[in-house]
């Protein structure tokens, strides 16, 4: 509140014609005890965002915790492929992986924010369920999702930690 009450009255005692010296020095200080306190009374602990609510892609169900025989499991992706239509997003394998993962993609400026979720997904989720492939060591999802030209940093959506991303068409 003394942002929205303080400011705009300094910026009027530094910027405005006729202001003498000592009200401009008294706006540059209060200025700066705002920054500070701000600073000062900033929430310390930096979460991750949730994930999006809705992905780009129309969601499909979710299978109910009954329908999934496989055990939950959360994949740190090791690589994301990106594509004009597909993100293919890549882990390592494990024995019992499951048939179906749900995704989450979502974008915030430059970065593509990736979520896999395998096994029962408890509550009201808007992610895409896709088959997972195997390929010897690796397991993969392929995701049908129309991406822009843009130098685009695929990050862990859970983390904040930066993926191996290559670039196909």
């Amino acid at each position: 509140m003394s942002w929205l009450v303080l400011g705009p009255v300094c910026v009027w005692l530094l910027f405005g014609l006729g202001q003498p010296l000592r009200n401009r020095l008294g706006a540059v200080a209060a200025l700066l005890a705002l920054e500070g306190a701000t600073i000062f009374l900033a929430p310390g602990d930096h979460r991750p965002e949730p994930p999006p609510v809705a992905a780009m892609m129309p969601p499909r169900p979710v299978p109910s915790p009954t329908a999934v025989s496989c055990p939950v499991r959360l994949p740190h992706p090791d690589e994301v492929r990106l594509s004009r239509t597909h993100v293919t997003i890549l882990w390592p394998a494990v024995i019992g992986e499951c048939d179906t993962a749900a995704v989450v993609l979502g974008t915030h400026g430059n970065r593509l924010r990736v979520w896999v979720h395998e096994g029962a997904l408890v509550g009201n989720h808007r992610a895409s369920v896709v088959p997972v492939n195997i390929d010897g060591h690796t397991a993969f999802v392929d995701v049908a999702r129309k991406l822009a030209r843009h130098p685009w940093v695929a990050v862990d959506g859970r983390s904040g930690k930066r993926i191996p991303t290559i670039k196909h068409g």
